[in-house]
């Protein structure tokens, strides 16, 4: 009925700028007496999974299965979607900055952790503005900087709370603020506030008469930014208020009582009963959402016992009214605190490793609750760690000493007496100080046995070291020989392969001499190789030009033989060799 007597115009845009993907992600549902806006900015770099979209999803479904305007209940929904998002991480860390805004057409409330923004304009002006979560927001809140110097400020994308984030998030919700007329509400991703800034939304904001107006200026500003430098994902979601929702005027109290009057004596008893209901059924809603924060506020302080208490009343009273969800929650937070408390036991009893099989099934409690109490459960993981180690290094002190290795197990029992000392635990450092003193001395007896053998080990090995220098020396000398009748042969081989290629050229300047030039030339050759497997290259060198002569001596004789078969002669002379003849 609301809905259908107020006019709220919501429009949006959500785009990837120059990145590759949108990693933003809006989502609104107006029902009949309220209504929800979510905008999340996913701030992990997994491409697979859009921590954005998931956090709205979740928020949406929780606000639809229970609508509400309760700040109790609003930062639940908040939690319950950072738990959900931790389950999803499978091996990813996912994140998200998100601001919800939900209102019952007459006032508004909004929740936001991270750096997500939320505006409130009224008559030109910032009415309400949420505040980052972010070192540079610390800054500009100690007017350590200007509002312009924030906006490109090198710590503004360091957040201090997000959901997704290892321990519990910091949620802010604002007070209830009621609506006018007239208002314009809007919700900004980073990547929109950083390019389209408050003043320009305000100028944007002062002429515009639709939210599509706004949002066109917005998207003209932040692109026109695209040649000067990188645009990241950008989401903006305006909503104008044309009319706020206004309840039926009420009947005075007199009229009421005179029309009444009639009807009480008849339905008196009935009311009565009713109303007694309702208020039983109240003050256990009221109880119930006071066990809840109470339990939370318990947990914050690491009084488990206290939470433990809390929520297990907490859980009575939401089986008592059906509520499934509340029920839910507090059986989960009851668990956990209950299974701190038997790690805590098991510690104090001495039961270390017990003790650290509790504390772990706690932690896993704890990540399916949001990493609630993750701190103090890690301490108490690492103490648990730290004594088990101290046994760990008494144990093999002992197996060392079992297989003989005595420097070792003192060490080993050192180890251990020091770190139980870092630790004030006594009990461990006095059991280690007992095996240590008892292994040195064990050590000390061993080693007077040692000395005696090594002495007479040493003698042996000394005689055994003198035979040995003595065959190595025989064997180097025998080597030494044979190397050098190897080198001796080898010498004389190299003088007998010299002569012969003497030989070879001798033979080769006879054949020349006597003309036979293809003989000549293969004696040479041969020679020729010989020379340069003995590296004589001068000498080979040489018989090159030995060849050079064969060759042009065929060169010449061949040019003999072709002029002397081609003369005509006349007489009783044969052709000869120097030149043409007469025929007889």
């Amino acid at each position: 009925m609301r809905r259908m007597n107020s006019d709220f115009r919501t429009q949006y845009i959500s785009e990837e700028g120059q990145k590759l993907t949108n990693r933003d992600y809006f989502g609104f549902v107006e029902m009949d007496d309220y209504a929800c806006y979510v905008l999340a900015d996913s701030l992990d770099g997994e491409l697979e999974t859009n921590s954005a979209k998931f956090v709205v999803e979740s928020l949406i479904r929780s606000f639809v299965e229970g609508p509400s305007m309760n700040a109790g209940r609003l930062k639940r929904n908040m939690n319950q979607a950072h738990r959900e998002l931790l389950k999803q991480r499978g091996g990813m860390h996912l994140k998200a900055s998100v601001t919800m805004v939900v209102t019952d057409y007459r006032k508004l409330i909004c929740c936001h952790v991270g750096n997500s923004r939320f505006y409130l304009l009224r008559n030109g002006r910032v009415l309400v503005r949420t505040r980052d979560q972010s070192l540079t927001e610390n800054l500009l809140k100690e007017e350590r900087i200007t509002l312009d110097q924030a906006a490109a400020h090198e710590e503004r994308n360091n957040l201090y709370s997000f959901l997704g984030e290892r321990g519990q998030p910091e949620i802010l919700v604002s007070k209830k603020i009621g609506l006018e007329a007239g208002d314009i509400f809007a919700l900004f991703t980073r990547g929109a506030w950083e390019s389209f800034g408050e003043e320009e939304f305000l100028e944007a904001a002062k002429e515009a008469k639709e939210p599509k107006e706004i949002l066109d200026q917005a998207e003209d500003v932040i692109l026109g930014q695209q040649e000067t430098g990188e645009v990241d994902n950008y989401s903006l979601a305006v909503t104008f208020i044309e009319k706020v929702y206004q309840p039926p005027k009420k009947l005075s109290l007199k009229k009421i009582l005179m029309a009444a009057i009639p009807i009480v004596l008849v339905v008196g008893g009935i009311s009565l009963g009713l109303y007694l209901h309702h208020r039983s059924v109240k003050n256990k809603e009221y109880n119930l959402e006071k066990y809840l924060n109470s339990g939370q506020e318990y947990l914050k302080y690491d009084n488990y016992l206290k939470a433990s208490e809390d929520y297990g009343e907490a859980k009575k009273l939401a089986d008592g009214l059906k509520k499934k969800e509340e029920s839910k929650e507090a059986d989960q937070y009851k668990k956990l605190a209950e299974q701190i408390l038997l790690g805590d036991e098991a510690m104090m009893g001495g039961e270390y490793q017990k003790a650290q099989n509790l504390y772990l099934k706690a932690r896993e409690l704890s990540i399916k609750a949001g990493n609630t109490g993750k701190g103090y459960i890690d301490a108490g993981l690492k103490q648990t760690k730290d004594y088990i180690d101290v046994f760990d290094l008494i144990e093999i002190g002992q197996q060392k000493e079992g297989y003989g290795d005595m420097e070792g197990a003192v060490k080993s029992y050192g180890q251990a007496r020091d770190k139980a000392a870092a630790l004030y635990f006594s009990s461990g450092k006095e059991e280690a100080l007992a095996k240590q003193a008892a292994a040195e001395e064990k050590m000390e007896k061993n080693s007077q046995k040692q000395e005696a053998a090594a002495a007479a080990a040493k003698e042996e090995s000394q005689a055994a070291k003198k035979t040995e220098e003595e065959s190595k020396q025989a064997e180097e000398e025998k080597a030494k020989k044979e190397e050098e009748e190897k080198r001796e042969l080898e010498n004389q081989q190299k003088l007998n392969d010299q002569k012969n290629a003497i030989d070879l050229e001798n033979k080769g300047n006879e054949l020349l001499a006597e003309e036979k030039y293809e003989s000549a030339i293969t004696y040479y050759q041969t020679a020729k190789t010989i020379y340069i497997r003995l590296e004589m290259y001068e000498l080979a060198d040489g018989i090159n030009d030995k060849i050079g002569a064969a060759k042009a001596g065929i060169k010449t004789r061949d040019q003999k033989t072709s002029e002397s078969g081609s003369g005509t002669g006349t007489g009783n002379g044969d052709a000869g060799k120097n030149g043409p003849g007469v025929g007889r």
